[in-house]
């Protein structure tokens, strides 16, 4: 026999062997897209129903009826196609806003999708909404299409991978499902994240029948107690957020995490936002390393401590009498406590309100009007502000060569840089103890820690209309409650809310500020500002960008009327809800009193080390 046919009939064994063989993981991957290949298709038929539904002109209850059970399918699917295709999510399941991206501000995006077909189905029904509807749906259906369709899909469908995805949809659940945020005006959200969770039960039953899920049976009891927690429950408006997130969501997240030990779970290559931890909605779930600059100038205690030196000495100034702590008072949650801060010169005011640093590390987008990417960015930009500081890094970086002092400090802090004293380690130094500046020890944390006494009655229905009826989380995400969108938490978002330029009702107008549009020259960002977090908000006011407003009160009423809306001074483009929200005194309390429950409680501390 020649060594040609012995090499062929060795391959050919080879080849048979591998058919009967496959890796463990290859055969869950396979598992997994036969699955989501199901849900494609179920919704596939759901939206031939809907089409069916409008096209015969059935009653607009029988379309409504079939539009949440096509939403009830998509949402089986959305836990891959989420994480997968968050492009391609946006465009079948985002807000109903119009857009634009970062690298085109000129071309504007119009919104599409399911929440586009809500919007016009629960509202006035007619046969122009009819045709709009049927154009939407076949949007959606080229998409699903396009999903089932699609060559090699098991391979993106890797165990580490899967099990993220998961993660992620406890997070959207927690952070946005729980708040209506995709089912603003049908209210359908409970049952539709019972859909999510029987999908995550799915999904995870084919890793526990592979046994690498350790404790499998944990993990799948959580499951079935927060869907019947929500089962119990019919009354969106009347849900309880913080009792689902506390009891069910958490040990939920917890668990998955343990379990998927077997998984060899792991965060997705590259540098994420997230970390693997199990303190669920708590700071040690983001990673520091994501949003600070390269490994070469991330946090040190050297760097930390130059940063607090500098930030109290007014050196940086031109005037040598003023410190970036002039205007971030500690003792104020590192604000100022006035309406705008004085110019250098005494002579006038800044335009915009001096925002808190406590936890603004945890933002991609720096500034009211989001202009700066990093804190060396800000800082750069604030030192060489004529009203603000009037100085120079170039000048610093001579004043501080000759301060042995400094020079010692810096030498220190950046021993591998030479020069050890340059305007980029003024402005890292700086920054590392801006980053430094985490409050996340509030009693709404104890809470969520396991000390569920820490709250009262009022703040836990305040968490739940926050949550719910008064639409705040829709915009102040948790756990930050600033605008980092879940659960990517990577785009920090920007509203158009339409502020007074003076408080008062009497004849008011638009604050004339044009916020993000003045770099972004989008028309959709006139008007924008950037969502800022709420926490520590008690001891910050006056409030917005501009400090119109000088209590919570003031605030609360300006939203529970529909923004600028309410006043008749909004541009078309306001992105807030411009329907009231229908507070009641009470409820308005309620809220207010869960605000002061994220006031952090070692901010005594912070007076005495700042």
């Amino acid at each position: 026999m020649s060594r040609r046919v012995i090499l062929i009939l060795f391959i050919s064994i080879l080849l048979l062997g591998s058919s009967f063989w496959k890796p463990a993981s290859f055969s869950n991957s396979a598992a997994v897209d036969r699955l989501y290949g199901q849900w494609l298709k179920e919704l596939d038929t759901e939206l031939n129903k809907l089409h069916a539904a409008i096209s015969n002109r059935s009653p607009i209850k029988t379309i409504r009826r079939q539009f949440k059970q096509t939403r009830l399918s998509y949402k089986h699917a959305a836990i891959l196609i989420d994480y997968f295709h968050p492009r391609e999510t946006r465009l079948i399941n985002g807000a109903v806003l119009a857009r634009t991206e970062d690298d085109s501000p000129e071309a504007i995006i119009q919104p599409s999708g399911f929440q586009v077909i809500e919007e016009i189905i629960f509202s006035d029904w007619n046969k122009n909404g009819a045709a709009k509807t049927i154009n939407e749906i076949e949007l959606i259906k080229k998409v699903v299409t396009s999903f089932i369709n699609q060559p090699n899909r098991s391979f993106k469908f890797k165990d580490a991978n899967v099990i993220d995805a998961i993660r992620s949809a406890v997070i959207r659940i927690t952070t946005l499902g729980l708040t209506g945020f995709d089912s603003p005006i049908a209210l359908n959200s409970l049952p539709e994240i019972a859909a999510s969770l029987d999908a995550i039960d799915r999904l995870l039953s084919i890793y526990s029948d592979a046994g690498i899920l350790t404790d499998a049976e944990f993990l799948k009891n959580e499951l079935q107690d927060a869907k019947r927690f929500l089962t119990s429950h019919r009354s969106f408006e009347k849900f309880d957020q913080l009792s689902f997130i506390q009891y069910y969501a958490k040990p939920l997240y917890v668990q998955l995490i343990k379990s998927s030990g077997g998984a060899s779970f792991q965060m997705p290559e590259g540098r994420q936002p997230l970390t693997i931890d199990t303190n669920f909605l708590s700071h040690k779930m983001f990673s520091l390393d994501f949003f600070s600059p390269s490994a070469r100038f991330q946090q040190t205690p050297d760097r930390i401590a130059l940063g607090k030196k500098l930030f109290n000495d007014p050196i940086l100034s031109s005037t040598n009498d003023r410190s970036c702590a002039s205007c971030h008072q500690a003792e104020k949650a590192f604000t100022d406590g006035m309406k705008t801060a004085q110019t250098l010169d005494k002579r006038s005011y800044l335009l915009r309100n001096t925002p808190t640093l406590l936890n603004s590390v945890y933002q991609t987008r720096q500034f009211y009007d989001s202009r700066a990417a990093l804190l060396e960015h800000q800082l750069n930009a604030v030192v060489h502000n004529e009203q603000e500081m009037q100085g120079s890094l170039t000048k610093s970086v001579d004043d501080l060569q000759r301060n042995t002092e400094y020079k010692n400090f810096f030498l220190r802090a950046y021993p591998q840089e030479n020069p050890a004293i340059s305007e980029y380690t003024i402005a890292n130094a700086v920054s590392s103890y801006v980053r430094s500046l985490i409050a996340f020890d509030s009693r709404f944390d104890h809470y969520l820690a396991g000390a569920t006494g820490s709250l009262t009655k009022d703040e836990k229905k305040g968490f739940n209309l926050f949550m719910g009826k008064a639409k705040c989380a829709t915009c102040h995400f948790l756990p930050l409650f600033n605008g980092l969108v879940p659960p990517e938490f990577i785009e920090t978002e920007s509203e158009v809310i339409a502020v007074p330029a003076m408080p008062g009702k009497k004849s008011p107008t638009l604050d004339t500020d044009i916020g993000k549009y003045g770099h972004s020259r989008s028309v959709l960002h006139k008007y924008a500002f950037k969502t800022p977090t709420l926490r520590n908000i008690e001891l910050t006011p006056p409030y917005m960008h501009n400090g119109v407003f000088n209590s919570l009160e003031e605030v609360m009423e300006f939203y529970n009327n529909g923004g600028g809306a309410g006043l008749g001074i909004a541009p078309e483009t306001q992105t807030l809800p411009r329907d009231k929200l229908f507070l009641s005194k009470k409820e308005i309390k309620q809220v207010i009193s869960f605000l002061h429950a994220l006031t952090d409680t070692s901010f005594n501390q912070y007076k005495l080390r700042h």
